[in-house]
């Protein structure tokens, strides 16, 4: 059974956008979000501020189903692997604060979880 949409999270990461790209002109800054499963910890959803939904689907293609139980080194790899643009370092930086703030959200529930 799939996770219903209003059970899921939604993690955010920011990081600045090197000049020269289109996306600093329109957002300003770069960011990354997550849409988790809160019971599996697996990304179900992914979304970034590049221009161009081709870049977005690229994004989703590599983070949506990672279980983030295990970090975010894998993704970060296969995009470095992977991306050749403007922006590599900001949108790696914005991963890995869309899963600190994952990671934030974790140790409220299980803190949470304890007090009970």
């Amino acid at each position: 059974m799939g996770v219903r949409n209003d059970e899921t999270i939604f993690c955010t990461g920011y990081s600045r956008l090197p000049d020269g790209m289109a996306a600093k002109n329109l957002y300003g800054v770069m960011g990354v979000g997550f849409e988790i499963d809160p019971e599996s910890d697996k990304i179900v959803n992914a979304s970034c501020t590049f221009v161009t939904n081709m870049c977005n689907d690229f994004i989703k293609s590599i983070l949506v189903g990672h279980d983030l139980k295990n970090g975010v080194d894998l993704p970060i790899q296969k995009f470095e692997r992977r991306y050749f643009g403007l922006g590599k370092k900001a949108i790696v930086s914005a991963i890995r604060d869309a899963y600190n703030q994952f990671e934030i959200y974790k140790s409220m529930t299980y803190a949470e979880a304890a007090s009970e």
